[in-house]
């Protein structure tokens, strides 16, 4: 992962888990808490699952009732901090503003995706598909294109994330004839990386539960958490209980060709020699 600001987002997510476990230590459970608190039911819990900012007030009574102190106590208020800063402007869609520091600070990503992810796309791609979507401005479609391809120039970095994608092999067709070629040679230097695995379903494999309901699984390593992102046409979902998407994904993972054989495929396709 690269070292870098993760920003406010991520940062509260790491603040929520510390009060979690701070919480636990000090036995006294999430209702119980609100209570004492006089809080609404479920505050909290927001809070530790990171959905939810808390002033320096609240956070200062949270740490009392918890009876933390000394540098412990400093280290989370300056968490608190970090958390409340405002995060610097994201050139993608409103409801994936939270996705790309989440990106940004994974140490782990999978993703069983049944088109290119946006960050494997070249520019070029991105536009074109930037250009068909109804909920996407045709002025914001040059910038959140360019911002595509350089999430994607992050995994050339050193300490860039692990990356694992199985993709569904429909995706390689559905390229713009201009763009395909830029596009497949882009996905084949990225598939070679040390640090990313690409994998391809085969048509003859049959539906996958992933493909039909792409998603991305990542891990924050500093939150001591694993977050699916779940992407529709007008919004996003970010879901902490990830097991059912833990499945989908091995069991995608499961029929796909091997390392060796998708590159195999990507040249062939590349080519114009498909099968």
């Amino acid at each position: 992962m690269l070292e870098e600001d993760p920003g406010p987002i991520v940062q509260r997510l790491v603040l929520g888990e510390r009060l979690r476990a701070r919480r636990e230590a000090s036995g006294i459970g999430l209702d119980a808490a609100n209570d004492r608190l006089k809080w609404y039911r479920g505050k909290l819990s927001k809070i530790e699952n990171g959905t939810l900012g808390l002033t320096e007030k609240e956070l200062s009574a949270l740490l009392t009732l918890y009876g933390v102190t000394g540098p412990d106590a400093a280290q989370i208020i300056q968490l608190g901090i970090d958390a409340r800063r405002r995060a610097a402007p994201e050139r993608v869609s409103d409801w994936a503003k939270q996705y790309v520091p989440l990106e940004r600070a994974a140490s782990e990503i999978r993703m069983v995706y049944s088109t290119i992810p946006g960050f494997l796309q070249t520019k070029g791609h991105a536009k074109a598909e930037l250009s068909r979507s109804p909920v996407v401005l045709a002025t914001d479609i040059e910038s959140m294109a360019a911002a595509r391809q350089e999430r994607g120039d992050r995994l050339f970095r050193e300490n860039a994330p692990r990356v694992w994608v199985v993709l569904g092999e429909e995706a390689l067709y559905r390229i713009d004839t201009a763009e395909r070629a830029g596009q497949l040679a882009r996905l084949r230097k990225i598939a070679e990386l040390p640090n990313v695995t690409i994998r391809l379903v085969p048509m003859e494999a049959g539906p996958q539960a992933g493909l039909s309901c792409p998603f991305t699984l990542l891990w924050i390593e500093g939150a001591n958490a694993t977050i699916a992102y779940v992407e529709t046409l007008t919004g996003a979902d970010y879901v902490k209980t990830t097991s059912a998407y833990t499945l989908a994904y091995e069991k995608a993972e499961s029929v796909a060709l091997t390392r060796d054989e998708t590159l195999d495929r990507l040249d062939r396709v590349a080519s114009g020699h498909d099968r």
